[in-house]
């Protein structure tokens, strides 16, 4: 559930640039279908640099949801690069969410497209890791890094073992609200 008003940003020119570690994910209907079109419609606004393979994983539990009876999720991580800051970005991510199908009613839901900003630096033309981190608090309820990062082990692995930016280093430059 959104609680504040967001409104897709115009491209301004001449803008600070951003590097995300963003993490898609969907359990309904034709999953790998419905990451491909939040792909294309994402290209709009980034460019994607770096793309993880995509895995399927098992919704996890949650101690006021049952999640017992929701599919398998298919999941991938993406660098990409933008002008778009944080909350700029999760608004035009929102609207594409919206667009292919994520219920806002509750949490914990079935989601068609469920798109998260994982981490956010500062943009210099030199891998991820080593580009000053960037955090996000401004909003009630949106964090950048986001607050779950380190309770999503497939998150973990895949920044880890396929983006090769090791948990100290994210523990030593990031600070989780």
């Amino acid at each position: 559930m959104r609680l504040f008003f967001c409104k897709s940003p115009k491209m301004q020119p001449f803008k600070n640039m951003y590097k995300y570690i963003l993490a898609f994910g969907s359990n309904v209907g034709d999953r790998q279908k419905n990451l491909h079109k939040s792909l294309i419609l994402l290209n709009k606004h980034i460019m994607i640099t770096k793309q993880s393979t995509w895995k399927e994983t098992k919704p996890l539990s949650h101690p006021e949801y049952d999640t017992s009876d929701h599919e398998n999720y298919v999941n991938f991580i993406c660098e990409a690069e933008t002008h778009y800051n944080p909350l700029e970005l999760y608004c035009i991510i929102s609207e594409i969410e919206d667009a292919i199908g994520h219920p806002r009613e509750r949490r914990w839901m079935p989601r068609s497209l469920d798109i998260d900003i994982l981490l956010c630096a500062e943009f210099e033309n030199k891998p991820f890791s080593e580009c000053k981190p960037y955090h996000y608090s401004e909003e009630p309820n949106f964090f950048v890094p986001h607050r779950d990062y380190f309770n999503r082990s497939f998150w973990r692995d895949m920044v880890e073992d396929e983006f090769k930016i090791p948990k100290e280093q994210i523990l030593k430059h990031f600070k989780f609200y």
